[in-house]
């Protein structure tokens, strides 16, 4: 049975967000849009960080880019996910839901793209190593 490469699941569907987020929920004023599809790669990414940690007992260099990027892509969401919680709440803790959602802000800018750029390179070097194994 063949097992999924998640690592790159998660690499491109990282591709797929930004291509959605510049071609049809930006033009079109789609926040919600936006928001779920962030919260779903969000949840990829905690997935691919998840079965990347599992296999660092068989540790090779895409082990850990593999995981190292689903952790970067992951953060800005958890990060946002934990200021908006923090805001809604009340105000009682402004200062750490203002750390919060800058760290998801900066994220977005800088830790999203670089994760999805380590993700796709790890993903795709498993892929080719399985398809040279197989052949």
């Amino acid at each position: 049975m063949k097992r999924w490469n998640i690592t790159l699941i998660t690499g491109l569907a990282g591709v797929l967000f930004f291509a959605l987020i510049s071609l049809v929920f930006a033009p079109m004023d789609l926040a919600i849009g936006m928001y779920i599809a962030f919260i779903l790669l969000t949840v990829v990414a905690i997935i691919a960080a998840v079965v990347n940690a599992r296999e660092a007992s068989e540790s090779t260099w895409r082990t850990w880019v593999g995981l190292v990027g689903a952790l970067l892509i992951a953060t800005p969401g958890v990060c946002s996910v934990l200021a908006n919680l923090l805001i809604s709440s009340g105000d009682a803790m402004m200062t750490l839901a203002n750390t919060l959602a800058t760290v998801g802000s900066v994220g977005m800018l800088i830790l999203l793209p670089v994760g999805i750029v380590m993700c796709l390179v790890a993903g795709f070097s498993r892929f080719h190593e399985a398809r040279r194994v197989a052949a």
